[in-house]
């Protein structure tokens, strides 16, 4: 009886998930772009220039993604991703000693290595061994700890900066993860749910469901997945419909790094800029959630065009954000339609290919979207130093929202005729 009522491990798999979407993606990702401004007027750097930093962690990244989420599959993974947070550490002390662009190449050459295993790619791993009912929902909930570390360290970090200077910024960001997350996943963190005697949420069947009819029924859902492996699928065109998709994804996604830049050049402070960035990851933190439960209950498709459509609305309204209520309706709009970049991924591979070959395949989608992030922040840059404006990236990153939302429908609407 006191065995029945333990709360399921999984949850705790969960909060250590969060935690690191929190601390660790968050100041990697969504508050990168904190840093470009007070960097660049400090040395003199083209912002077009010291965005390449982004490119070059990204390229690496996307080059070790493969390898590691074969890793993530066996029982090296716990191994793997506290070394990588104990990397990520090293990386952000080394960014704030940092006073050269080949220093800042070198130090963000180092950070593609480990930002990788770190965060995105072992999280959605683990969830996906340890939960099988409502796991786009889970994943969502993971992945919203990114708009909860992005809202409240936005504020704080744009604080820090215009107080105690970036160098100071980027140590504490260093020890948030030495003291909080290293130890949290060391102490933690399960690879599998048999690893600690259990089963994946949601296939204790027996228990849950009442009838034999049910359990059948449950059964078949259960069953319902391609599980084609990625030799298979190199060679079929709904797989390059997919990557296609994904990487536009994460090309649009690179804006991010540009809004807040966007927001001083449209004439408002850096302050202002970010309690804008503070805004719409904190409106991501729901809109994660609500994406999740519209892909959990109104299928693939729905949460590819409710995310598409936020997205290119947020891209419309950049082009007129020197009206106030306008750069409130953009960071409601981009809240909501960055989250396609973080919890979309996961769930759509899943869904399209099934589980059963999911570490392999979700690393070819992490170096997808490492590729995609790569070439889009330092585009968007070009874009701004060719023209002396951000308009022309606007219209672009809204043109190929139409064209990744086009995409991933067709994907998954074609592995649909290969489920048996």
């Amino acid at each position: 009886m006191n065995e029945q009522k333990k709360l399921f491990y999984g949850w705790y798999i969960l909060a250590v998930s969060v935690l690191v979407m929190a601390l660790c993606y968050a100041p990697v990702v969504s508050c990168a772009s904190l840093f470009v401004t007070p960097i660049t007027e400090e040395f003199g750097f083209a912002r077009s220039a010291f965005t390449i930093t982004k490119t070059i962690a990204s390229l690496v990244g996307m080059a070790v993604a493969p390898f590691f989420g074969k890793i993530m599959a066996k029982k090296h993974m716990h191994a793997v991703w506290v070394g990588s947070l104990l990397g990520v550490t090293a990386v952000f002390t080394g960014m704030s000693f940092a006073s050269t662009l080949p220093q800042f190449y070198i130090i963000s050459f180092i950070q593609g290595l480990f930002t990788t295993s770190a965060a995105m790619l072992p999280v959605n791993i683990v969830l996906t061994n340890w939960f099988r009912k409502k796991r786009g929902f889970i994943v969502s909930i993971a992945m919203a700890g990114s708009g909860i570390g992005g809202t409240v360290l936005s504020r704080l970090m744009g604080t820090m900066i215009v107080e105690h200077g970036w160098r100071y910024t980027y140590r504490f960001l260093a020890l948030l993860i030495l003291c909080i997350l290293v130890p949290a996943v060391g102490l933690v963190i399960r690879r599998t749910p048999v690893e600690k005697g259990l089963k994946p949420y949601g296939e204790e069947m027996d228990d849950t469901l009442k009838t034999e009819r049910e359990r059948q029924n449950a059964g078949k859902r259960m069953e319902k997945e391609w599980n084609a492996s990625l030799k298979e699928l190199r060679s079929l065109p709904v797989f390059w419909a997919y990557v296609f998709g994904i990487a536009l994804i994460a090309f649009t996604s690179a804006v991010i790094i540009h809004i807040p830049s966007a927001v001083v050049d449209a004439g408002y402070t850096m302050e202002k800029a970010a309690s804008i960035s503070s805004l719409y990851l904190l409106i991501a933190v729901p809109g994660k959630m609500i994406l999740g439960y519209i892909f959990d209950r109104l299928g693939v498709r729905a949460g590819i065009l409710f995310g598409g459509a936020v997205f290119l609305l947020s891209m419309l309204s950049l082009l007129v954000i020197q009206q106030p209520p306008v750069l409130f309706l953009m960071a409601v709009f981009f809240g909501f339609g960055a989250c396609l970049s973080t919890v979309s991924p996961s769930i759509i591979a899943s869904r399209t290919f099934g589980t059963k070959n999911y570490p392999e395949i979700f690393g070819v989608t992490t170096m997808l979207v490492n590729g995609g992030y790569a070439i889009g922040v330092p585009v968007i840059g070009l874009f701004y130093d060719m023209t002396g404006s951000y308009y022309p990236a606007w219209i672009v990153m809204g043109i190929l929202a139409v064209l990744m939302t086009v995409s991933l429908l067709y994907s998954y609407q074609k592995s649909r005729e290969y489920v048996k």
